[in-house]
């Protein structure tokens, strides 16, 4: 089955302008991910399976392969531009503004990025246990405590207990649907979440899997200017996890404390 046979019909054009987009404005983006997961790098056999990774084995679809190749001439050139098209196409599906999607190469770096810019050694990091593991490197490096809340026993997100372990949270990270359990986070659990967290917090929601569910997105939540950021991937369903772009989508104020610091004028 090919990668554009994942989805139904009626979503098929968007999958494949999405591929086509994103390929384009990845070709261009500088990877720094690896230095701040700091993982060893291996190569592994074409047919193997790593169940660790949760690659698509599939690859990109063929919208996506056709823009690698088109792009390979320019890749002598700076084309920033590339993004900001990807954007567009990505806000106009979505009902969104461009200044509230910034694009990245992969969801990890955002992920990262937002636990370094929200919390610190006076507020803590909470997570699921078990849950995904990336963002307590940063939250080391930040220096903030890491509050680990056991998930329920439908293997869950428990909320409540997140909100109960930390009152002095800077950032809650949700993954939904979860890695590894699958489970998801009800829509009306991520506005509790949002209505009872402290003062200043901030909401993390990782949808790197939200297209193999029929659950409900956060984005709303974003369009309502809560604070919340939204993490999409293409290394997932699109299958391009070795192409790396991903998307941080928030308040364009709490994007902006993503942004890596700039050198004085």
């Amino acid at each position: 089955m090919k990668t554009n046979e994942i989805l139904s019909n009626g979503s098929r054009r968007t999958f494949l302008q999405l591929s086509a987009a994103a390929t384009a404005a990845a070709a261009f983006r500088i990877t720094t991910e690896a230095s701040l997961a700091a993982e060893d790098r291996k190569v592994f056999h074409p047919g193997a399976v790593v169940i660790d990774a949760n690659e698509n084995p599939l690859g990109p679809c063929d919208a996506a392969r056709k823009a690698i190749v088109d792009m390979a001439p320019q890749g002598g050139r700076y084309s920033y531009w590339l993004a900001e098209e990807f954007v567009k196409t990505f806000t106009e599906m979505e009902g969104l503004k461009p200044e509230y999607v910034h694009v990245f190469p992969g969801s990890s770096e955002p992920l990262h990025f937002s636990v370094l810019a929200f919390t610190s050694p006076a507020k803590s990091y909470v997570t699921a246990d078990p849950g995904y593991e990336a963002g307590m490197k940063a939250a080391k490096i930040s220096g903030a405590r890491i509050v680990k809340t056991p998930l329920t026993k439908t293997y869950a997100h428990d909320i409540k207990a997140m909100l109960a372990a930390a009152p002095d949270a800077g950032l809650f990270y949700v993954c939904s649907p979860n890695n590894p359990t699958g489970t998801l986070t009800p829509h009306s659990e991520i506005e509790q979440l949002l209505a009872a967290k402290p003062k200043g917090s901030v909401v993390l929601v990782d949808e790197a899997y939200i297209h193999f569910s029929d659950g409900v997105s956060a984005l709303d939540l974003v369009k309502a200017d809560r604070d919340l950021i939204v993490l999409r991937t293409f290394s997932k369903i699109y299958g391009m996890a070795g192409i790396r772009c991903g998307m941080a989508i928030g308040r364009p104020d709490l994007l902006a404390k993503l942004d890596p610091p700039q050198p004085p004028a």
